[in-house]
């Protein structure tokens, strides 16, 4: 399909797509997609529209307004935008980029913390195959492909995969706290502190804390908490020990503990649990 907007030149394709009810309650979905050469004279300026962008620049500058924010997407930048906010966008002469328009699930969720880490300028080391990903699926409904509700749901999955990712950069603070992780699973039935973990990590108390959530959507104390129910909830299913004694196993001194923590958590104590798993 070719596009008729203003800017947009001749050899630009775009496809749209009309979800159907159980794409829209259970999947993501593609909304449009297109690989677009334009000239100074295409832009876009929208108050409100229902699905995400993503796009990837081939070639030239982008314009972008978007949040207060006002800055240019050039070559292999990639450019993430919730457009439910007001947005304005205008090529520059020479500018090729291939786009996705995309909803569903809980995709404006997931985008929103991908913005909350990233903003709406990406430039790591995903970009490039953020750009392939889309261009192949142009190209895939260019020739005529046809695909199922999952096999699409799963390519956007792959999408934010690839934007959720960190640059290379940050990768040794991300092994910093996968080792504090691999630390908390290994002394789950010790005493961890917040400063024991921030100095495994070597980072202050306040940014390991900041990075630790960024990371797993936890803190360091909650993600601990949870570390001990989760070995408890195996040691009740799998073995034959009494309360206290898991209690003590995962770091507890006593078993009101262990019953308090189940109950909150879960709604239900630790031998209710045992016979749920029996």
């Amino acid at each position: 399909m070719k596009s008729v907007d203003t800017g947009v030149l001749a050899r630009s394709v775009c496809f749209s797509f009309t979800p159907s009810d159980t794409a829209r309650q259970l999947y993501f979905y593609p909304t449009w997609c297109g690989h677009y050469f334009c000239t100074s004279r295409y832009f876009m300026k929208r108050e409100y529209f229902p699905p995400l962008l993503v796009a990837y620049i081939r070639e030239g500058t982008l314009h972008v307004e978007y949040e207060g924010e006002s800055f240019d997407a050039k070559k292999g930048d990639v450019l993430l935008l919730d457009c439910v906010k007001p947005h304005y966008y205008q090529a520059m002469d020479g500018l090729e980029f291939v786009y996705i328009h995309f909803d569903g699930s809980n995709a404006h969720e997931i985008c929103g913390h991908i913005l909350k880490l990233f903003g709406p300028l990406i430039r790591n080391q995903n970009n490039a195959l953020v750009g392939n990903l889309i261009y192949n699926m142009v190209k895939f409904y260019e020739q005529d492909g046809v695909e199922n509700m999952f096999d699409s749901s799963m390519r956007i999955y792959k999408l934010l995969q690839l934007l959720s990712e960190r640059d290379l950069h940050n990768q040794k603070e991300d092994t910093s706290i996968e080792k504090t992780i691999r630390y908390i699973r290994s002394h789950v039935g010790k005493k961890i502190t917040l400063e024991e973990l921030s100095g495994i990590a070597n980072l202050s108390t306040y940014y390991f804390s900041h990075r630790f959530k960024e990371e797993t959507g936890l803190s360091p104390i909650d993600y601990v908490i949870n570390t001990r129910l989760d070995q408890a909830k195996i040691l009740l299913a799998r073995t034959a020990m009494t309360v206290e004694e898991i209690a003590y196993e995962v770091g507890y001194q006593s078993s009101n503990s262990l019953i308090n923590l189940f109950n909150q958590k879960l709604g239900f104590s630790p031998k209710e649990y045992r016979k749920l798993e029996k």
